[in-house]
């Protein structure tokens, strides 16, 4: 697969993980009752892992299709080292988030550089570790 297209598919599937996470979080809080400060936090560790589990399957089957199919513990491996570069990309905006917040840089716009600075580094993440693919597989760009 072409590398643009293959940043196209990342960015289509990482942006409906996005949406199913403010939806779950919607369900839970507004729907479920999720309305106290503990529930909420609950509310957003589920939202962020069954984002995550979305994020993963869609990735795997459309964005790295061309990726070797891992099963049994190896496919749960995988999902570990899904999780491990998505909390890596999560960590980034954190702190990333506070230098610039600190500067004085406006929220949003702090929020939007966070995003694309942790898109990158998980998509990095994602090709180079967690779906790589040996220099057979690989496609030239």
């Amino acid at each position: 697969m072409r590398f643009d297209e293959r940043i196209k598919r990342f960015l289509i599937i990482g942006f409906s993980a996005a949406l199913v996470n403010l939806l779950l979080m919607a369900l839970f809080v507004e729907v479920l009752g999720f309305k106290t400060y503990f529930m909420k936090n609950i509310a957003n560790v589920l939202a962020i892992e069954i984002s995550i589990t979305y994020n993963f399957i869609f990735q795997r089957a459309w964005t790295w299709k061309d990726a070797p199919k891992k099963v049994g513990n190896r496919l749960i491996a995988q999902f570990i080292s899904f999780n491990l570069a998505a909390f890596t990309g999560m960590a980034i905006r954190i702190v990333f988030f506070a230098i610039l917040e600190w500067w004085g840089v406006f929220y949003l716009l702090n929020v939007v550089f966070g995003i694309g600075l942790a898109a990158t580094v998980d998509f990095i993440l994602y090709d180079k570790f967690v779906f790589r693919r040996t220099a057979n597989d690989k496609q030239p760009l």
